[in-house]
């Protein structure tokens, strides 16, 4: 992120970030958390779990069975982010009490211990790219499965046929 932010920010706003994507990739508003935290490496689910448990409970995030979106306050802490790395923000309407709200929700997040980074806040940083990676190596595996699959299939139907 261009500007400063605290390693609690930071992890929130990574957060935030990883809802955003997953939503604009599904074409609407809402995600599923349990799509979201499945994705993401075992070792880090639990902190990505307890980091969307402080998002609902902040009022940034809502939950709807079990789609998770952004409420107003949530857009606004986005649209806070999207700004810091030069972004266009998206989905917000500034609002005359925008500044006041703000700073109680990063005020909010400071006081949330869990918004602490589990490890190094480079591998918080880190996990979007790794997401987007891991999705990437990921498909063409299937397809490698299936060609060994079909070449399987095909030595044992010629096996068969010259037995």
């Amino acid at each position: 992120m261009g500007q400063q932010f605290s390693d609690r920010e930071t992890v929130a706003g990574i957060l935030a970030t990883l809802v955003r994507e997953r939503s604009a990739a599904s074409g609407g508003s809402k995600t599923s958390r349990t799509g979201l935290q499945a994705s993401v490496p075992v070792n880090e689910r639990p902190a990505v779990r307890r980091g969307l448990d402080a998002l609902l409970e902040q009022g940034l995030l809502a939950m709807s069975g079990e789609d998770i979106g952004f409420t107003s306050k949530g857009k606004l802490f986005l649209a806070y982010i999207q700004r810091s790395r030069g972004e266009t923000p998206t989905g917000h309407e500034h609002g005359d009490n925008s500044a006041g709200v703000l700073a109680s929700i990063l005020s909010a997040i400071e006081q949330d211990a869990r918004f602490a980074p589990p490890g190094p806040i480079e591998d918080m940083r880190t996990l979007p790219a790794r997401l987007e990676g891991y999705r990437a190596t990921r498909r063409p595996r299937l397809a490698k499965r299936w060609i060994v699959a079909g070449g399987l299939a095909a030595a044992a139907a010629a096996f068969a046929l010259l037995r």
